[in-house]
């Protein structure tokens, strides 16, 4: 048990704002998420609500859930965070987009009346490799070169970009930092402290890991009974092992490094998954 605990304490220690576990808890502080939008955006923006792991329906396809989904007066703004590529594609942004208008948009509604909406993906990389700090994706008039405002924008923050002296610089820096001390944002230093470092502020990241292993072993054992396990001791601690990380490769955030560090899987097994 104590082995375990450990094992829990140094994941914990070792994440970022790119880690889901650390994106569910932090930004659930409105005061984090405005932080990082009006930086962003480059504007204050007045949140009236907002949601971490949202939830957005479509009874006649694809559904979504958005990490951070923002409501203000005449907008709508999801983030997503992203560790990998793959996630950050634009036709993603596009999906997610048309989610927000479909539920956003009353029937009885005027074009004019129709909400401005933004998906912002928070890259742990840079996504477009050109070596800019961020890119905004707008609708172009071809032919006149002229942009056409729809009323939607796809921004792409690079996190691989390095400049301390500007503020967007800053806040890609704080993405990265495993220690809270050399974070810049007092109020990202203060979260990320109390969810790392303070008695409640750690139990409740320990039970949101021990969620996510409890979600894979309940998953799991089906995979586990496909790969021909047996029912002896030895060959369930493995099991078990694979089925935490069947559940943490669902998250695009944790790489292969994490969670082969938090499960004792080597690289060749993780493979098999």
């Amino acid at each position: 048990m104590k082995a375990k605990n450990q094992d829990i304490m140094s994941l914990i220690k070792s994440m970022t704002l790119f880690h889901s576990p650390m994106i569910k808890v932090v930004f659930g502080h409105r005061e984090c998420v405005n932080e990082m939008i009006d930086i962003i955006l480059g504007r204050h923006i007045h949140i009236d609500e907002h949601h971490v792991e949202h939830y957005m329906s479509n009874i006649k396809g694809r559904e979504a859930q958005f990490d951070i989904y923002v409501k203000s007066e005449k907008m709508r703004i999801n983030v997503e965070i992203q560790r990998k590529e793959k996630g950050a594609t634009p036709k993603r942004g596009r999906l997610n987009l048309s989610l927000i208008d479909t539920q956003e948009i009353k029937k009885s509604s005027e074009y004019e009346e129709v909400p401005e909406s933004y998906i912002v993906f928070m890259c742990e990389g840079d996504y477009f490799k050109k070596g800019l700090p961020i890119y905004h994706l707008k609708l172009t008039n071809k032919e006149t070169k002229e942009e056409v405002d729809i009323g939607q924008e796809m921004i792409y923050v690079n996190g691989d970009y390095q400049d301390e002296e500007t503020v967007l610089g800053r806040l890609i820096h704080d993405f990265h930092c495993i220690d809270p001390n050399e974070m810049y944002s007092e109020v990202f230093k203060k979260w990320m402290k109390y969810y790392k470092e303070e008695k409640e502020g750690v139990i409740e990241m320990c039970e949101i890991c021990e969620q996510l292993k409890e979600m894979g072993r309940i998953e799991g054992e089906i995979i586990g009974e496909k790969r021909g396990f047996t029912n002896g001791k030895a060959e369930g601690k493995i099991e078990e092992k694979f089925k935490i990380a069947i559940e943490m490769k669902k998250d695009e955030r944790f790489s292969n490094e994490d969670i082969q560090r938090f499960t004792g899987l080597s690289i060749e097994q993780l493979a098999l998954l």
